[in-house]
């Protein structure tokens, strides 16, 4: 029995794990992914998929999810969330940050950032990242980067 209607989507290869690039704890700070929005859309979730468990941390490791208003300029660029990751945090368990909805439009970007590396004595742990993310309907001529030829 299926209760309301939902989204059917597929998974192939590549979304396989071998196909992501985990964020190690001791990752030199900075920025690690750029997504850039081709289609207006609303964001609602940021999470962290632990790859390698945590441990030996004396200087936790925090991600966070920023918004640049301008492609590829910091000019204006907003913090959306951060993910402190703890000791003892486990090898396959799912820690996320849930917001107000978000507009992105397109040209805008989306950037992972490593905000404060690990640090320790045999220090350990790295993650995989993900966005939650839903089209969202607008004309064309309402984006100042989308052109219709």
């Amino acid at each position: 029995m299926a209760y309301g209607t939902y989204d059917k989507h597929v998974l192939t290869e590549k979304d396989k794990d071998a196909a992501l690039t985990p964020i190690a704890v001791d990752a030199v700070a900075g920025d690690k992914f750029t997504i850039t929005v081709r289609e207006p859309i609303c964001i609602t979730r940021f999470g962290v998929e632990i790859t390698t468990a945590y441990a030996a941390q004396t200087t936790n490791q925090k991600v966070s999810l920023d918004k640049r208003v301008t492609h590829n300029s910091d000019v204006g660029r907003e913090e959306l969330a951060v993910i402190e990751l703890l000791n003892g945090y486990a090898d396959g368990h799912v820690y996320f940050k849930d917001f107000d909805s978000i507009n992105l439009n397109v040209g805008q970007q989306l950037v992972i950032e490593q905000k404060v590396a690990g640090a320790g004595a045999g220090v350990a742990g790295a993650c995989n990242w993900h966005i939650c993310w839903h089209p969202r309907a607008e004309v064309a001529a309402n984006q100042s980067y989308m052109h219709k030829l």
